[in-house]
């Protein structure tokens, strides 16, 4: 070896510190007893210098080897670095992808492939080149902080002041739309959904907006949002919607709550309208239908007893076609009978020789109807 000093006097691997005891020199080349003891400092780092660059193959050789063993020394030494070099631009095309992540691999700048979780291998760079993506972190952005994003038109001519947050992450399909087509994501998301709401609003009425359809409202911009995320090639997944805020101006919001209160005042007023309603058109009904049943039921009454007048009448004219005098007779003193069975007046026929009474009981009798 090149530091292996076969010379008398020779000591450690850091040449010899001068003296007639070799075997007593310390590793500095200092004799530990005695013997060139003015050295300073500067001149034992010099000559450790120059021990390395002769190591090295630095052209000069040390006092205890040849020049053939240095020029070895350094070839090797070459050798040793390039392995290095080939194993460090070998271990560029390495990638360790945590749970939660893919890493997009560009060729050249192209995209060629993702890869999953897990400890992969590509070509070294510059030939491929690989991003990681986290794919399974979400992220949120409010929308609607200033007056210039909350404040929207709807369909009945209404101002809504809408404030929403829109929870997404990218899309595990194709993450590497997410690094190749959009240039700000989160600004992309915030416009995109912004005019989206827009667009429903604008469709909703004020009330659907601030109510109970604020749900059916948010997941329409949902869907609308990803729709269209998907067609610009973003690689963004929108998760979720939530509409934090859906209320009237503030400076308008008192006239607004006023309006509510007479809405419900109306309604109010409508529904006892109808309950009435709901009574009291059956009780007519019924009444109507009892009307109608007692019409019915006099017309029959009437048309009986108009037929059996006219049988009657057809009957007694037939009699009366066979004995006129005995008809006439008889219809004459049944005539009277009917007269006078409503009266209270006594009539006596003193031509028949009847003895006359006068019944008192029945002065006082009131007639009876037939």
């Amino acid at each position: 070896m090149p530091w292996n000093d076969q010379k008398g006097g020779g000591g450690g691997p850091w040449g010899s510190g001068g003296g007639s005891n070799g075997d007593n020199n310390s590793p500095w080349g200092r004799p530990q007893g005695g013997g060139n003891q003015g050295e300073d400092l500067e001149d034992q780092l010099r000559k450790v210098q120059e021990r390395f660059k002769g190591a090295w193959g630095g052209g000069r050789g040390g006092s205890g080897g040849s020049g053939g063993g240095g020029k070895g020394l350094g070839i090797a030494g070459i050798f040793l670095l390039i392995g290095a070099l080939a194993v460090a631009w070998i271990a560029t095309g390495v990638v360790v992808v945590d749970a939660g992540q893919q890493a997009a691999v560009f060729q050249f700048g192209k995209w060629q492939r993702n890869l999953p979780a897990g400890i992969h291998i590509h070509l070294p760079q510059p030939i491929e080149s690989h991003q990681l993506i986290e794919v399974e972190a979400q992220q949120e952005v409010q929308i609607g902080n200033s007056a210039d994003q909350s404040l929207m038109l709807t369909s009945d001519e209404n101002i809504a002041d809408v404030r929403f947050s829109v929870i997404w992450k990218v899309s595990t399909e194709n993450p590497q739309d997410y690094i190749l087509n959009v240039a700000n994501p989160e600004a992309t998301v915030q416009m995109v959904a912004e005019s989206v709401m827009r667009e429903v609003v604008g469709r909703s009425e004020l009330q659907r907006v601030i109510t109970t359809e604020r749900a059916e409202v948010a997941r329409q911009v949902q869907e609308l949002t990803q729709n269209l995320l998907d067609q610009y090639g973003a690689g963004v997944e929108i998760i979720e919607i939530n509409i934090a805020r859906g209320d009237p101006p503030a400076p308008v919001i008192q006239a607004f709550n006023d309006v509510n209160v007479a809405e419900q005042d109306a309604q109010q007023l409508i529904n006892q309208a109808t309950r009435y309603a709901n009574q009291i058109v059956p009780e007519a009904r019924g009444e109507a239908s009892i009307i109608l049943e007692a019409a019915q039921a006099y017309k029959a009454q009437v048309i009986a007893e108009a037929t059996g007048e006219a049988s009657r009448f057809l009957q007694i004219l037939a009699e009366y076609a066979q004995a006129p005098t005995v008809t006439t007779e008889r219809l004459y003193l049944d005539t009277w009978s009917r007269i006078l069975s409503r009266t209270q007046n006594t009539v006596l026929d003193n031509d028949s020789g009847a003895v006359p009474y006068l019944p008192l009981e029945n002065t006082n009798r009131r007639p009876t109807a037939n």
